[in-house]
């Protein structure tokens, strides 16, 4: 039994003793009704250890766990209070004031709700304590405490309203439509006060790449606090996307970012004192921009923007312990085939079966590690969009392509979508079974015979030439598209965030009927729980290529693990990158470093927009760099696959954050039980690190470190620092 399976099994005996004591005298329900003076309450458990409360009517249908989950709770009535048990978590409630107050098999209080709305509730949450979740964001926090943030999905963003407390608690907050996480609801009026910038961008289209004029405008207005406080902001551009996120708050910036797709919201905090305060604000001009704001009130709330009730569960233990329970109440973790833990090779795009295998051919002359190589979009006709029928000009023989990709012992992975457009027969296949999203050409997978059609030309024009894996992208869908409209499930605002959710199931159901016995896999942008049960792995998205993003995605995904994820990548050196990256050694330091980061991810691969990434057209220097980086991966095979099982078998993270660790350590994680990785997010040749308690081994140089404290270490261009927990057996 290894130590993971020890530390659960420690934990479920010191649950069911505390459940023993607790319980002395209680009845047994498998949903416990509460009366309450302001009005009834329903308690009731999927396993030993998580307690759900509903009260109105729960979501339907239930689309995240896994079916068949349920477990009896104990409840014992007392003078004022109901106590409901199961496991070592109990939830008492107040039979005066409805309210929920949540205690450890020690007895003491954990998590306890202070306001209870008709779709919202508010719970406390003191100074000290450290919120870790919700997903993947672009405001590079990690911390969500007192953090607002919109939960919708759009490229970049992935909505999982699941959050681990580091006072020992998990909390799913069961709902699929847009979700308010600590709401401002102080506006400030903004008022025009001048011209920004103009400027023009290349943007992505159907077509490839588009030029696109933006026009900027600054907004100014102020706000008074009535006592020093930490002060949480939203800012919201009233669109679909961003292209630009600035505020000044006295002067000083406050969030500075500039891409071609942006979320259209973002949460910041900042410390302020009592009185009245300036902002300044730069958007585009076509924006609908409001910026509100609300002081640090000791609170965590939820609230939901359609619903018929409220519904959450609550899970009891440390971070890693509630995110393992947590995700084996969804149906726990599949795994991915041993292949995928290899050097996947992606650039948008290649533009011609040649030149596909040119790639390909790059790395098995060299005898470089080759795992998967990606085919991504427009690889369909001219004209159409993904039309499931290969453009016969630049692809004469795309079966004779994988073959030869096959032969060299590589897997190839294809670009589809979950929507069509364009004059094909495929698309015009769909519109006669009115398959789409109203107004959209988004398949609408909620609809059986939309899916059973949908997954026919795909296994008959794709699965058949013996394509491996599978690209999902934009499965959000693109501009939030079930905002406003109805799909087969109801609607789609009820639905809005679990699109993904019902495209990778079905993917995942198709490819394991059509090839039974051999795992899927599949790359998509946006996910939500119940997720994991599936084949997927996740990606953040069309992401710039400066320091800061790389930084921001670290944090992203630390987040997104943190929220139940165990698989995720990035678009190593960014989407959006500079005209001259194969000349600009000063990017190219940015590509290296994300290299490394990736090298200790759960998937290492590039990407990146309008870019040849083959690593021979960066010059000798950075070429050696990057596959360096590619035949560490390929050491690290050994220890990746143990973790891999560890994930599939015993719902582990494969990325943990420190979540114990100093303010300003927040992209340092473990990566498996045994290494510790500290990305390198500047150009620096040294930096500080935080070492947790033990002694830990330099992964480069074999040289002994004691932890407990921040170290100083130098990076050389060629290594970031990572050290392995003395003992572990891990190749040095």
């Amino acid at each position: 039994m290894n130590a993971r399976n020890l530390i659960l099994s420690a934990v479920a005996a010191i649950s069911s003793v505390a459940a023993f004591a607790n319980t002395d005298g209680a009845r047994s329900e498998k949903v416990a009704v509460v009366a309450t003076d302001a009005g009834t309450v329903k308690i009731s458990s999927f396993s030993r250890g998580c307690i759900r409360v509903t009260r109105g009517e729960p979501v339907s249908p239930e689309l995240v766990f896994a079916p068949g989950r349920g477990e009896s709770v104990a409840v014992t009535e007392g003078a004022e209070e109901t106590r409901v048990v199961s496991g070592g978590l109990s939830a008492v409630v107040s039979r005066r004031t409805g309210l929920v107050r949540f205690e450890n098999e020690k007895g003491a209080a954990i998590l306890s709700e202070r306001r209870v709305g008709a779709k919202s509730i508010a719970f406390d949450s003191p100074a000290d304590e450290r919120l870790f979740g919700l997903g993947q964001f672009q405001d590079g926090q990690l911390d969500v405490r007192n953090l607002p943030r919109r939960l919708t999905q759009v490229n970049t963003q992935i909505a999982a309203p699941f959050l681990v407390s580091t006072r020992g608690w998990g909390l799913y907050w069961h709902n699929y439509s847009k979700i308010e996480f600590n709401e401002c609801t102080d506006e400030i009026a903004l008022a025009k006060t001048g011209d920004g910038k103009e400027s023009e961008v290349v943007v992505t289209t159907e077509s490839g790449g588009a030029k696109e004029k933006r026009k900027g405008v600054v907004l100014e207005g102020a706000f008074e606090l009535g006592a020093d406080c930490e002060c949480a902001f939203m800012l919201d551009c009233g669109r679909d996307m961003s292209r630009v996120q600035y505020v000044e708050i006295d002067g000083e910036v406050a969030v500075d970012n500039e891409n071609v797709w942006l979320p259209p919201t973002i949460g910041f905090r900042a410390k302020l004192k009592a009185g009245a305060h300036k902002v300044r604000v730069v958007a585009n001009a076509h924006d609908r921009t409001r910026l509100a704001f609300r002081p640090d009130r000791g609170e965590t709330t939820f609230a939901s923007d359609v619903a018929d009730g409220t519904d959450y569960i609550v899970y009891l233990g440390e971070p890693e312990t509630a995110v393992a329970h947590f995700r084996a109440d969804m149906g726990g973790t599949a795994a991915l085939p041993d292949w995928a833990w290899g050097y996947w090779h992606c650039q948008e795009r290649f533009v011609s079966q040649d030149d596909l295998l040119k790639a390909m051919r790059y790395f098995k002359d060299r005898n470089l590690p080759l795992s998967v190589i990606v085919q991504d979009w427009q690889w369909w006709r001219s004209g159409t969009w993904n039309s499931m029928e290969w453009d016969p000009k630049r692809f004469p023989d795309p079966k004779g392509m994988v073959d030869e990709c096959h032969k060299n012992g590589v897997r190839v992975m294809l670009s589809v979508w979950s929507k069509t457009e364009g004059d094909s027969e495929f698309c015009r296949a769909m519109k006669e079974a009115d398959a789409f999203v109203p107004g959209t050409s988004w398949i609408d997978f909620s609809k059986k015979s939309a899916a059973d059609l949908y997954w026919k030309w795909f296994a008959e024009r794709l699965v058949s030439i013996g394509v491996d894996a599978w690209w999902l992208d934009a499965v959000e869908p693109e501009n939030d598209a079930l905002h406003g409209r109805r799909i087969a499930l109801g609607d789609g605002d009820r639905y809005r965030n679990i699109y993904p959710l019902l495209v990778n199931t079905e993917a995942d159901r198709r490819m394991r009927a059509l090839r039974p016995g051999e795992p899927p896999l599949v790359l998509t942008r946006c996910a939500f729980p119940g997720q994991t049960r599936t084949a997927c792995v996740m990606w953040s998205g069309d992401v710039g290529s400066t320091w800061k993003d790389l930084r921001t995605q670290i944090v992203a995904g630390l987040g997104f693990a943190s929220a139940g994820f165990p698989y995720w990548t990035s678009d190593a050196g960014g989407f959006f990158r500079p005209g001259d990256q194969h000349g600009n050694w000063d990017y190219q330091k940015r590509l290296v470093r994300w290299l490394q980061f990736a090298t200790f991810c759960p998937i290492q691969r590039v990407h990146g927009f309008v870019s040849d990434t083959t690593p021979s057209r960066y010059g000798e220097r950075t070429e050696k760099l990057l596959n360096d980086q590619v035949r560490l991966r390929e050491r690290l095979r050994p220890y990746i696959l143990r973790l891999a099982k560890d994930v599939a078998e015993n719902n582990a993270m494969m990325m943990r954050p420190l979540f114990d660790a100093p303010r300003g350590f927040e992209t340092e994680y473990m990566f498996g039980p045994d290494l510790l990785v500290c990305p390198v997010t500047a150009d620096v040749e040294q930096m500080r690190v935080w070492l947790p308690k033990g002694k830990w081994v330099d992964f480069h140089t074999g040289g002994t470190v004691d932890g407990g404290c921040e170290v100083t270490v130098k990076t050389p261009i060629d290594r970031i620092p990572v050290f392995v927990r003395e003992g572990a057996s891990v190749v040095l």
